[in-house]
């Protein structure tokens, strides 16, 4: 078949795709007057079209058979395969969990058993060391059963006792110590243990210090040292453990001389089937503390611990005073360690004192096994050792008499049961079976093939209904009538494009007139302060969401969307099809999508910042005859055209935020509809429009009183009824100004904000332990000394201001190891921290018209901005696309981070930036240093009248965030004491910047200026002259440091080199703030009467330096300019209307305050 017959025939694939598969060919029907004869030649194409390629489908059905076959084979054993090897990393992957969580939590378990008995020796230490007329080995530690049961509670072991170390000389002195007290204490123990005496028998004491025979115990008079058994916890039943000496049997022995010779370790000794039974505790009771032994008679493995008592706590190497032991069953170091459910992991602990016994660990129990390693061996290689020993003492292994620990963790075929299963056969046969059913589905298909040919020939004839269901009325005649008379059909795509000749289109235009139709415009209002100050994937985040939102509302309701034109929405009702009450169908959408538009900003302010929530609709509609049609040519689209756009523009422009405004003629639509009762006839003066001089207009709802462009709305979104028959029931009520769940709203947009940040950090810190970049032995972050230190309680942070803060070093692997964003988790508890945070830091803000939360965020927001800006010479940054091919020079990015002095490379430095503009006014009172030093306030007191309330707010926020309170975050922000170290620098250098009065601070940072940027700065937008790497360390760090200062000091004063109205909004709230503090005794003079002139002098003084300054940094890129030109723009904006706009605050201000000034 030839092209121009394939063409004809393009649209049969409309109505049958399935069929389409087998006949590679398109079909279209050409309309005809006659159409009866038309029909039949093309019912007889398309037979012969289907007999010329019916023969060639055969052959592919054959093929497509062997094929599904084949693939049917292949792809079963490749699941099978593929499932299995699953199962297999599934089970590899278990074993090293469970194996290492089994391994760290015994070992963790010994460590608490070490420290709660060195815990416990240094108390002892210490209380004999402060007692009075208390002295070694002669020493009754009271509420001894107190302690006692503290550390078996937490350490987990049975018993506990103190062997005091007896001389031979004191022996006599502490036999008759002993006969005078030994009463007193055990009954003590029993009264505070037990809470009785009813178990206490009583007798059996040794009035000497004894020793096993075989006839009982005798006295033990030939050694040079003892230590006699004191203390015991549980209380014992009887006297006679008193004054047994441990040194007497060999096995003990043999551990406390190790002892005495490593003095500061701690040691254990061999495995024994020892019980306590009998002696403190009952059978009974022993038996339940191991009660998920096989066999609770069997005498089970315990190990006793000796830690060594100091005469000096302090001094680990001052002379031993008494030996501490615990004994311990190994079986509570292994109970509930794995969760329900995981059964079959074996542990074999063994020591190089010969012994060996094993253990099943099935979830939360721990049976003991028997002695010897009786674990499966066909599961040797997935064996994990864990070492049980802690020692830091050189000669630790090389001292006998004690047992050093190790425990060998296996699986064994009951754990492998729960991972590999039948699920990779059952899934194999499953994909056979499926390939089974297609190829069974294909032949069915094919058999109704012909019946289905049939029925196709009939649709073509048919296909012409398709074209006439596109377009409506005239322009779809047009469409079809053009495509009748051309011999060669054109899609639709190629008749709206381009004329063939330059200028002509020879074909009608398709256009229609519409009598009468509503047309709306909606601007939304603020919109350009608003994206001044936000970056462009923000700004278009917010017009997607709510143009989407009002799309959706579109295509539910009878409104068709015209276009969109920058901010303004322009949608039309009565077109293409007529409605009679076309005009309520359009107020009632533009009431949906206004309450839809307050939602959509209140839910987006959370990510894109302060003043999203103030952005409101401005509605203006208009009825009357509009022209409707298609422009042809590139680009081609449907418009409205006439005047009635030209007015509902003007209407909309003249318009309120947060207020529907329609004409007069759309007022008389509404009216003849039923529904007047919805129109406020507007009385503040006409509107003019083009060509129509004044028009009277009127307000959807009740007068809105002092309706500003930047309030806030309070209403949901919600579906509106139709049928109501008043204005409130119906709902479409003006947007009132409100702040509910504002500051809600900003905690959360914070929030955000340093999660983002605070995930960098954890990445780059990740990536440092990956490629083993941590330094080892570096103190952590949240160390008590560290935090101690660290803390700013009596300290002044003006104190701490550095000249250079290094900021660290470019690793290019750590880089290349950094994970995606998108893999970094941030536990839930450091998350709840952070909103727990900087909650408090919001309701530590005080509700001062200029200085306060709002103002905070707005500040953290231009930092975020600015750091977001930062940016290398134009050379590098053309050399940075190269990375992608390979052609990038290692030290290019090295390169870039030395060229913006490290700030972008280091996310903690990024994060103490936000963080200083967060709190750099918390509890500020609304009034300046100054006011505070002449009122002698505490805080000025305190801080030597310097930069009163930088400090107050830094030192509030910081002691804050060092309480225990948000300990998981500090040290999620900071993990070591280095990184701590820097973060509190770079917070007190960045608060003690927005301090720009105090004339020292201000001449040390001119200083210091001049040094890290005495040279041209011009050269730095000229693009990389290859000498970044020839600056030293010191200088960098050195510009750095200034930059960020000056980063923290423009955003403070952001709103100066913003946009007008933001500029205006800021001015206005700080005016409100002095006026406020005026009126209230707190400031000197009237501020109404030198602000005009005030303002011109803090932008040329003052802010137009500072944004030439951000401008010579060269780090800044665009924000340079922008800050730069808004800052002129907004100075030469004030300087024409500063005097007007001064009465105006005035005449708010005393209508706020009032006009009587506070004596």
């Amino acid at each position: 078949m030839d092209t121009s017959t394939r063409s004809r025939f393009s649209s049969i694939r409309k109505f049958d795709s399935d069929l389409t598969s087998d006949f590679d060919v398109s079909f279209s029907v050409e309309p005809s007057n006659d159409s009866n004869s038309d029909s039949r030649d093309e019912v007889q194409e398309v037979r012969q079209l289907v007999q010329k390629e019916e023969n060639d489908a055969s052959h592919w059905r054959y093929a497509i058979t062997l094929l599904l076959v084949l693939v049917a084979s292949v792809v079963s054993g490749l699941t099978w395969h593929f499932l299995r090897e699953e199962e297999s990393k599934a089970f590899e992957t278990a074993v090293d969990q469970f194996s290492k969580a089994l391994a760290d939590s015994t070992y963790q378990q010994q460590e608490d058993i070490r420290e709660a008995y060195n815990s416990f020796a240094d108390t002892l230490s210490n209380w004999v060391a402060t007692a009075e007329n208390v002295s070694w080995p002669f020493v009754t530690l009271p509420l001894f059963e107190s302690y006692a049961r503290h550390a078996l509670k937490i350490s987990g072991t049975e018993v506990f006792a103190v062997f005091p170390l007896v001389s031979h000389e004191n022996r006599e002195a502490w036999v008759n110590y002993t006969i005078a007290n030994y009463e007193d204490m055990v009954q003590q123990a029993h009264m505070i243990g037990k809470g009785n005496l009813e178990s206490l028998v009583g007798g059996g004491f040794h009035p000497y210090i004894a020793r096993p025979s075989p006839n009982g115990f005798i006295e033990d008079i030939e050694r040079d040292q003892y230590f006699p058994m004191w203390h015991f916890s549980p209380p014992p039943f009887t006297h006679g453990a008193i004054n047994w000496n441990v040194q007497s049997v060999d096995a003990f022995r043999d551990v406390v001389d190790a002892l005495l010779l490593l003095k500061n370790e701690t040691v254990i000794s061999p495995v024994r089937p020892y019980t306590t039974a009998g002696m403190s505790m009952s059978q009974e009771e022993h038996e339940a503390m191991h009660s998920t032994l096989k066999d609770s008679s069997t005498e089970h493995p315990h190990s006793f611990v000796y830690t060594a008592v100091h005469e000096d706590a302090n001094d680990r190497q001052s002379p031993i005073v008494a030996v501490v032991s615990a004994g311990s069953a190994w079986d509570a170091s292994l109970y509930n360690l794995l969760p329900d459910g995981v059964m079959g992991m074996k542990a074999v602990i063994q020591n190089n004192c010969g012994q060996q016994f094993t253990y099943e660990i099935n979830g939360p129990e721990a049976i003991f096994l028997g002695e010897g390693d009786l674990h499966e061996p066909e599961y040797n290689e997935y064996k994990l050792t864990a070492d049980l020993s802690f020692h830091t003492h050189p000669d630790f292994e090389t001292t006998p008499g004690h047992c050093q620990f190790q425990m060998h963790i296996y699986p064994d075929s009951t754990f492998a049961d729960l991972y590999f299963t039948w699920l990779p056969t059952i899934y194999a046969c499953a994909v056979g079976a499926s390939f089974l059913f297609v190829f069974w589905a294909f032949y069915v298909y094919n058999a109704f093939v012909n019946t289905r040919k049939e029925k196709l020939i009939g649709m073509a004839a048919r296909s012409n209904a398709v074209i006439s269901s596109l377009f409506p009325g005239k322009i779809r005649d047009q469409i079809l009538g053009e495509e009748t008379s051309n011999s060669n059909p054109r899609s639709f795509e190629e008749l709206l494009g381009a004329s063939a000749t330059p200028g002509i289109n020879t074909s009608a235009p398709l256009a229609d007139y519409f009598a009468t139709a509503t047309v709306m415009f909606a601007d939304i209002c603020g919109f350009t302060a608003w994206s001044s100050v936000r970056e462009p994937s923000q700004v278009f985040t917010l017009l997607e969401a709510v143009y989407g939102s009002f799309d959706k509302i579109c295509k539910h309701t009878k409104v068709f969307k015209v276009e969109t034109v920058g901010d303004c929405y322009v949608a039309a009702t009565g077109i293409p099809k007529y409605h009679r009450d076309h005009a309520v169908l359009m107020i009632q959408f533009a009431h949906q999508i206004s309450k839809e538009m307050t939602k959509m900003t209140q839910m987006l302010e959370t990510t894109l910042g302060p003043d999203t929530s103030d952005l409101l609709l401005r509605i203006g509609i208009h009825t009357g005859p509009v022209t409707a049609g298609v422009i042809r040519g590139d680009k081609a689209r449907f418009q409205l055209f006439g005047d009635t756009m030209n007015v509902a523009s003007r209407i909309e422009s003249n318009g309120i935020a947060g207020r529907i405004h329609i004409s007069h003629e759309t007022a008389e639509c509404i009216r003849k509809c039923g529904k007047g009762h919805w129109l406020v006839k507007r009385e503040d003066g006409s509107v003019v429009a083009k060509g129509k001089g004044d028009i009277q207009t009127y307000w959807i709802g009740k007068a809105v009183e002092n309706s500003k462009p930047d309030s806030t709305t309070k209403y949901d979104t919600a579906s509106e009824s139709a049928e109501s028959e008043t204005f409130e029931e119906f709902g479409v009520t003006e947007q009132l100004c409100s702040t509910d769940g504002r500051e809600d709203r900003l905690v959360n947009w914070n929030v955000t904000v340093f999660l983002d940040i605070l995930k960098h950090i954890v990445a780059r810190r990740n990536a440092y332990k990956k490629g083993g970049f941590t330094r080892k032995f570096e103190l952590r972050g949240d160390d008590p000394e560290v935090l101690m230190s660290l803390g700013m309680r009596n300290y002044k942070p003006i104190n701490g201001v550095r000249e250079i803060i290094a900021l660290p070093e470019f690793n290019d692997v750590a880089e290349g190891l950094k994970e995606d964003l998108q893999h970094v988790d941030i536990p839930k508890d450091v998350i709840e921290e952070l909103r727990n945070y900087i909650s408090t830091i919001a309701g530590l803000y005080r509700s001062n018209p200029f200085h306060n939360f709002e103002h905070a965020s707005h500040v953290t927001m231009s930092v975020i901005k600015l750091l977001s800006r930062i940016k290398a010479p134009s050379d590098l940054e053309a050399l940075e696309g190269r990375e992608s091919s390979g052609d990038m020079s290692p030290d290019i990015h090295a390169q870039m981070h030395d060229h913006t002095y490290g700030i972008t490379s280091d996310p903690l430095t990024q994060f103490a930036c936000a963080f200083a503009a967060l709190v750099h006014d918390v509890d500020h009172e609304g009034v300046p240093n100054t006011q505070l030093v002449k009122e002698r306030a505490g805080v000025a007191l305190v801080y030597d009248a310097r930069s009163v309330a930088e400090q107050n707010s830094l030192v509030l926020a910081w002691n804050l965030l060092m309480s225990n309170r948000f300990a998981k975050l500090r040290s999620c922000i900071c993990a070591t004491a280095t990184e701590l170290t820097r973060f509190r620098e770079l917070a007190i250098n960045g608060v003690m910047a927005t301090d720009i009065v105090d004339k020292e601070l201000k001449q040390l940072r001119n200083n210091r200026w001049d040094k890290a940027f005495k040279r041209d700065n011009s050269s730095l937008n000229e693009g990389f002259d290859g000498d970044y790497a020839e600056q030293d360390r010191e200088s960098i760090n050195r510009k750095a440091t200034i930059v960020i200062e000056h980063l923290i000091q423009a955003s403070d004063v952001s709103h100066t080199m913003q946009h007008w109205h933001v500029y205006r909004k800021w001015n206005e709230n700080l005016f409100r703030e002095t006026y406020k503090a005026w009126q209230e005794g707190r400031c000197d003079s009237d501020p109404s009467i030198n602000w005009y002139k005030g303002e011109i002098g803090f932008f040329d003084f003052y802010i137009i330096p500072l944004a030439k300054k951000l401008e010579s940094c060269g780090v800044f890129g665009k924000s340079s300019d922008e800050f730069l030109n808004y800052a002129k723009s907004n100075r030469e904006e004030w300087g024409k209307r500063g005097e007007l706009i001064v009465q105006e605050l005035v005449a708010n201000a005393k209508n706020e305050f009032g006009e009587k000034r506070k004596a």
